[in-house]
């Protein structure tokens, strides 16, 4: 009965702590409003010293051409580039298509960040703000 009780023990214990690192590997999720912008078009102002210009009046007919859409999509927020996923790209397709807006479209982005890389959850357009943009960190999904 002893042995058994060692045994459950240390099952535990390998349980808990298997829980703990899977819970530090895990991605925190994001919510990160910016500028959806085309990959292809986005490289062209890659390093420029104020991208945000470009990205505010970058055009849907030019974001939802063949090759742009092939290229997949970027979110400019926080003077940073993030890479959408093939998801993110695909839902990035969708918004742009069913917006009411023909330049600068911001959104928000929900999804797991992986150093400058997005696992995109969903995406949502919204109003540009009068300033700024930024990144919000959710826990279990709540902000």
């Amino acid at each position: 009965m002893s042995l058994l009780r060692v045994s459950l023990a240390g099952i535990l214990v390998l349980v808990i702590g298997w829980l703990a690192m899977a819970k530090s590997l895990a991605a925190d999720l994001v919510q990160i409003q910016g500028y959806l912008v085309d990959r292809q078009c986005a490289e062209s102002v890659w390093n420029s010293s104020d991208p945000l210009s470009f990205v505010r009046s970058h055009i849907k007919d030019c974001a939802l051409m063949p090759n742009c859409i092939q290229e997949g999509y970027v979110l400019f927020a926080n003077s940073k580039w993030y890479y959408l996923s093939k998801h993110g790209n695909e839902l990035a397709v969708k918004v742009l298509k069913a917006s009411k807006k023909q330049r600068g479209f911001y959104v928000q982005v929900s999804g797991e960040l992986q150093n400058d890389r997005l696992q995109v959850q969903s995406i949502k357009e919204l109003e540009e703000p009068k300033t700024g943009n930024g990144i919000e960190k959710m826990h279990n999904g709540h902000h």
